[in-house]
This record gives C-alpha cells, structure tokens and sequence, in this order.
C-alpha cells in the first residue's frame, strides 16, 4: 500500500511539472504561407519560404502574433535539412532599426526541386540551437508569394552566401546571361 502511495505522488509531481512547461507550439503558417519556427523563447517567430525552382530560401521574422515584423540581430541564419545547411544573410527592411534585420536571404541548390520535408534552423545569438521543423508550407508560400524573391533584386547575382546563380534570366542586367 505505502509504494502505491509513494507512486502516485510521484506520478502527479511528474504530471504538475509537465503542465509547467512553457513548450511554444508554433502556429502551422505565417503570415505568408510559410513554415513558422518559434525563435527568442517563444516571444517572436521566424517564417520560412523556398523556391523550388532555384532553391531560393527567405526568412522574415515576426512577433509573437504573427502579425507585425520582428527584427531580430543582424546575424546570418543557417537553415539545413540533414547535412545540408545554407547561411541566410540579413538583407534589413527599411523599417528595420540600425543594427537589426527582419529579413534574411540565401540560395541552396539542395533546395531544388521541393523535395525537402525536415529542416532545422539555427540562429547564433541563441548559440547555434537546431529548432527542428517540417518544410509544408514554405514551398507553397514561396510560390504564392512569387514577387518576394524579386524584391531580392541584385542580392539574386551575389554568389554564395547572397543568392548565387538563379539560371536563365537571372545574370547580369545586361542579358548576357540570356539565350
């Protein structure tokens, strides 16, 4: 009797401090239809959009609503799925203040295609932690929103780390690039 006494009251600790919890469940898309990842403990969350079809990645930042940007360090992003990884440089809105980004760009050539189904992402100020997510609504997003990675303008013709070759049509804007 006294053990299944003592186990009980174990089991309910168990239970009370899993209810304590503070576990972020991020909402299933962002404002643009993409994959949302809880960033900063869960007080603001970072949005994933591809393209499939140049391997194009973006990540906005929002607060924890979803509903305005949320800038966040200045500081390359990596977004990975497996051992492939890509560092998404801050490319700032106007909006942004001096020293922050609310925006971040790169190009993965493993992102061709949109194929991929598991990522993680992993910002430095939070020392490199993996959040882990599933890639369901960043390719639809990306396409959706097809005017965003225009937007992106000479940071398309960079090279690595700032988008890299795009393609046909995406070269110089003389056209040499063109057929």
């Amino acid at each position: 009797m006294r053990t299944t006494v003592i186990a009980l009251v174990v089991s309910a600790g168990v239970l009370a401090g899993g209810c304590n919890r503070s576990e972020t469940t991020a909402p299933s898309a962002g404002p643009n239809g993409g994959d949302v990842v809880p960033i900063k403990n869960g007080t603001a969350y970072a949005e994933l959009l591809a393209n499939a079809d140049t391997g194009e990645l973006m990540v906005h930042t929002w607060d924890k609503d979803l509903k305005s940007p949320r800038p966040v360090e200045n500081e390359p992003i990596t977004v990975g799925s497996g051992d492939n990884s890509a560092e998404l440089m801050p490319h700032p809105m106007a909006s942004d203040p001096a020293g922050t980004c609310s925006r971040f760009y790169g190009h993965a050539d493993w992102a061709r295609g949109g194929t991929i189904r598991h990522g993680w992402m992993a910002m430095r100020d939070e020392g490199s932690q993996k959040h882990s997510f599933d890639w369901r609504g960043c390719w639809q997003g990306g396409k959706a929103h097809g005017r965003m990675w225009e937007e992106m303008g000479e940071h398309r013709r960079m090279g690595p780390g700032h988008g890299g070759p795009m393609g046909p049509g995406h070269g110089h804007r003389d056209g040499a690039d063109k057929p």
